[in-house]
């Protein structure tokens, strides 16, 4: 695979996951934040970016996949329970998770496609 290919299908596959990034912030992203209501993280991040474009849900929708995929480094610095997190349906969990690896994946493959072509 060259890596114009590999830029071309990153890039249509963050043109994808846009509107399924954006199902996810008007559908699921409140339920998220009500089973993470006693994580000083996900509280934080919600007021602090409450405002803005969108306000602030694409970043808070990050904020809540990073800490469901590594909830035990956050639980070492005092900012989320792990039981928050455990209570969270699976379900739900990959409503959240999967767009954020989704939208990961084709950034890096873009970025790999950009250092492979220099």
């Amino acid at each position: 695979m060259t890596p114009e290919s590999i830029g071309i299908v990153s890039g249509v596959l963050m043109l994808l996951s846009f509107p399924l990034n954006f199902y996810v912030i008007y559908t699921r992203l409140e339920e998220a934040e009500d089973y993470l209501k006693f994580s000083t993280f996900v509280v934080t991040f919600k007021y602090r970016f409450g405002v803005g474009p969108l306000g602030g849900k694409l970043k808070r929708l990050f904020a809540i996949a990073l800490v469901i995929l590594m909830p035990r480094i956050f639980q070492w610095r005092y900012l989320v329970l792990v039981e928050d997190v455990k209570r969270i349906p699976r379900s739900l969990k990959l409503w959240i998770v999967v767009p954020y690896l989704l939208t990961l994946l084709s950034m890096a493959g873009m970025a790999l496609s950009w250092f492979l072509t220099n």
